[in-house]
C-alpha cells in the first residue's frame, strides 16, 4: 500500500490540480460498433483488417474478422471481434486485426513487405500523447494445434509512419514502449501485459499502434483457427493526494481535498464502485481510527467531514484511502 505523509500548514492554502484527463484509450476498445455489418467488408470501426489493407496483393485477401456475440464474463457490451485463419491455395492466412492498417506487399506468408502500420493523418492511426503502464485485455484462443501460439503486440512511437515488422519495427529510433505477448490456446482470459520501456530510443510518443494475430508466426497455425477479443483497456497506475483546504478550515470541520491520477477501476475488471474514505486517528498506525467521511467516486474533489467531539484541540491525523486501488494519504496536524 503506498502511502504519503502531509504534514499540514494551515497558513497555506494548497492549490491542486484538477484530475489530468490525458489518460488516451483506442477508440472501440470494447469492439461494440462495426462498420458494413454482415457484408465481406465487416471491420471493427476504429480497427481494420485485411479488407481495409494496402499493398499490391491486398485484392486477393478475404475477410477474416467479424462481429461475433461470444463476449467475455462479465461484460455488459453485446459483442466480441473474432479474427480467424484461412487456407488460401495450401497457404495459412492468420487472422490479424490492428488499429492501424495492414500492408500486403508479398505472395508470402512471412514476408517482411507483409506488415502491420500506423498510416498517419488517416481513420489508420490513434494519437497518444503519454505513455500507458500496462495493456490490459480479454482473449479466447481456440487451434487445432496445442502448441499453437496467439500474438498481442502494441507499440507507442513517435511521429512516423511506424512498421510492425515480424521480430522488429522501423524506424527503430521511433519506438517509446512496447508490448508483445504471445500466448497458448485458453478458454476466455483477462491478460494485463505491461509496456516496456524505450524511451531510451525515442521518449516523445504520438500514436499507438496495436494488433492481435492467431498464430506468432506468419504463414503458420491451420485454417479455422481462432481469437476471440473483447475490453481492451490501457492502465495508467492510479495516484493519490491529499490536503486540507485551509480556507474552509475550522474546529469541528473540515474540508478535504483529495487528487486521484490514472486507472482506479478498470472497466473490465467488473470491480465494484471505489470509495474515498476519510477516518481520523490519535495514534499513527490508526488503530482507533473513525470514519469521518465517504464517497463513491474514481475522480479528484473534495469532502467536507465533522470532526468529532473526542478529538477536537488534540493532536490527530486523517487519512484519505481508496478502496478498488489500495492507496492512502495523510495529512497530521
Amino acid at each position: 500500500m503506498d502511502r504519503i505523509i502531509l504534514l499540514l500548514l494551515l497558513i497555506v492554502t494548497f492549490d491542486l490540480k484538477a484530475q489530468d484527463d490525458c489518460y488516451v484509450q483506442i477508440p472501440n476498445s470494447d469492439f461494440e460498433k462495426w462498420d458494413n455489418i454482415d457484408t465481406k467488408y465487416e471491420e471493427p470501426d476504429n480497427w481494420h483488417s485485411f479488407k481495409t489493407s494496402t499493398g499490391p496483393f491486398h485484392h486477393l485477401l478475404m475477410q477474416q474478422v467479424e462481429r461475433y456475440n461470444d463476449i467475455r464474463p462479465g461484460s455488459n457490451g453485446k459483442y466480441s471481434a473474432r479474427i480467424f485463419s484461412r487456407s488460401i491455395v495450401g497457404i495459412t492466412a492468420n487472422g490479424n486485426l490492428t488499429n492501424g492498417r495492414l500492408n500486403a506487399g508479398s505472395m508470402f506468408p512471412a514476408g517482411s513487405k507483409n506488415n502491420n502500420y500506423t498510416q498517419r493523418d488517416s481513420e489508420f492511426c490513434t494519437v497518444i500523447g503519454v505513455i500507458p503502464d500496462s495493456l490490459t485485455v480479454w482473449v479466447r484462443l481456440t487451434t487445432k494445434e496445442k502448441e499453437s501460439y496467439g500474438r498481442i503486440m502494441s507499440y507507442v512511437h513517435g511521429d512516423a509512419d511506424f512498421v510492425c515488422l515480424t521480430g522488429g519495427w522501423e524506424p527503430y529510433d521511433m519506438l517509446c514502449a512496447q508490448v508483445e505477448y504471445e500466448f497458448l490456446p485458453t478458454e476466455w482470459k483477462r491478460l494485463s501485459l505491461p509496456f516496456k520501456d524505450y524511451t531510451h530510443l525515442c521518449n516523445e510518443p504520438r500514436y499507438i499502434l496495436t494488433s492481435f494475430t492467431t498464430n506468432k508466426k506468419a504463414g503458420e497455425g491451420d485454417a479455422g483457427d481462432e481469437m476471440l477479443v473483447d475490453d481492451l483497456f490501457l492502465i495508467y497506475n492510479p495516484s493519490l493526494e491529499c490536503a486540507i483546504n485551509s480556507d474552509q478550515f475550522a474546529i469541528d470541520e473540515i474540508e478535504i481535498e483529495y487528487i486521484i491520477k490514472g486507472t482506479m477501476s478498470p472497466p473490465n475488471l467488473n470491480l465494484p464502485p471505489n470509495d474515498v474514505v476519510v477516518t481520523i486517528s490519535m495514534d499513527e498506525n490508526f488503530n482507533d481510527s473513525v470514519e469521518i467521511g465517504r464517497k463513491t467516486t474514481d475522480r479528484s474533489g473534495t469532502m467536507k467531514c465533522k470532526i468529532p467531539d473526542v478529538f477536537i484541540g488534540k493532536d490527530y491525523m486523517i487519512r484519505v484511502q481508496t478502496t478498488n486501488y489500495p492507496m492512502e494519504c495523510v495529512v497530521e496536524f
